[in-house]
């Protein structure tokens, strides 16, 4: 399972990145997990399973739904984003994999 982490500019979604692993890794699932910057997108989503966009991208979320019909777009919460819930975004990246 390949997922991609939108992020803003990189700082808070390399170490996300690193847990939504740890997740993973905790359901025996085999992921890869990368982050782009809102510019770089385009260039690596055709690569990825899931896409996962962070909270601080949410105004271009419905664009990046749009370039993307094919696969799972998942906009993350303020919420689970603030508080690192990892666990919770990776079974939700997992269930939008699995359909």
């Amino acid at each position: 399972m390949k997922i991609l982490l939108c992020c803003l500019a990189g700082v808070t979604s390399t170490l996300f990145s690193t847990k939504l692993k740890d997740a993973a890794s905790r359901k025996r699932v085999d992921a890869t997990v990368w982050s782009a910057s809102e510019h770089a997108v385009e260039y690596s989503s055709n690569l990825a399973d899931v896409i996962l966009v962070e909270p601080q991208l949410k105004g271009s979320y419905e664009k990046i739904k749009a370039d993307n019909p094919d696969k799972p777009v998942i906009l993350i919460s303020d919420d689970d984003f603030k508080n690192f819930n990892a666990q919770k975004i990776f079974d939700m990246a997992y269930e939008a994999y699995q359909k």
